[in-house]
């Protein structure tokens, strides 16, 4: 089981240096709209290019990298329980910041570090917490619960709301800056909620020969999952559009990490059998790095006015 565990951790890594790279060949994507150079935004265009974001060869690759991602984390999910998979996904903030420095030649400013830091340390204590690998029911009978199919619901509701607002009515910058990429985060983090369903269906149906889940919810998994990946990369690309791309990702990773981890909670009971010290220390690290988020957004369009 050790072996197991260790090869889906391993999966994770490389699924977060993929969707790292991915997110700034995004980026490099958006770049290209103004400049002949994405990277080093030396050569600036006469005339902007008039072709789709989503049509250049930068973001095929980064869509192909995305996918690859997507690939490793429902892979880790055949052994890992999405919330310790959400709680890994805070490694993805450091490796993101070494990533982006070297891509993109992003760097934090100095007043940044310290809500870079609140989102580190607010992972690491959710990280300290213990999970439960081995919920009493199978995933098929934790997602089929009144809580979990409300959960679900609630939260594309909720974002999917939320993605109309920001389209018909003007925000703040700071708003605007943390909004685009926390709800590519939510969003996406429904593919992990979804992929750990998908990975029991396929393990369980290997393994007796037949299906083990109801075909009617496995098929609304996939095409939730399906649109999960889908929307994310469209209010991701919203956010990195306007913004710089280290902060639109860690944005979008923390969110990622604080849904996926709840989702795990919620829907798969991963924390169910949690002491009071450990739901303390866990509750106060995600609001920690909530702050942390929140924080960076305001710091950073502060930055960009004195800029101007």
């Amino acid at each position: 089981m050790l072996l197991f565990e260790l090869l889906g951790y391993s999966f994770l890594l490389a699924a977060t240096i993929a969707s790292s790279v991915s997110m700034n060949f995004q980026k490099l994507a958006q770049h290209e709209t103004h400049y002949h150079d994405p990277r080093t935004r030396a050569r600036k265009r006469s005339s902007t290019l008039s072709s789709s974001v989503f049509c250049r060869p930068l973001f095929i690759v980064a869509l192909c990298l995305s996918f690859a991602a997507a690939t490793l984390d429902f892979l880790a999910l055949t052994w890992l329980p999405p919330a310790t998979v959400g709680i890994f996904g805070c490694i993805a903030i450091g490796v993101n910041l070494i990533v982006t420095k070297i891509i993109l030649f992003e760097t934090p400013r100095k007043r940044e570090w310290y809500s870079i830091g609140a989102i580190l340390i607010g992972s690491i204590m959710a990280i300290l917490v213990k999970v439960d690998n081995e919920p009493l029911e199978t995933p098929a009978q934790l997602i089929g619960r009144t809580s979990s199919c409300v959960y679900i619901a609630m939260q594309w509701i909720v974002f999917i709301s939320a993605s109309i607002v920001f389209d018909h009515v003007a925000m703040p910058t700071w708003i605007e800056q943390f909004g685009f990429p926390f709800i590519a985060g939510a969003i996406g983090s429904q593919n992990v909620c979804m992929g750990k369903y998908i990975a029991y269906a396929a393990s369980s149906a290997l393994q007796h020969g037949h299906l083990m889940v109801r075909i009617d919810v496995l098929v609304s998994t996939v095409l939730l999952c399906a649109a999960s990946i889908m929307l994310h990369v469209v209010w991701l690309n919203r956010g990195l559009e306007k913004y710089d791309a280290y902060v639109c990702v860690i944005v979008y990773q923390t969110s990622w990490f604080l849904f996926t981890t709840l989702s795990g909670i919620v829907v798969y009971d991963n924390m169910a059998r949690l002491g009071t010290l450990s739901q303390f220390v866990f509750t106060v690290g995600c609001g920690l790095a909530i702050y942390g988020v929140w924080n960076i957004s305001v710091i950073h369009s502060q930055i960009e006015l004195e800029d101007d």
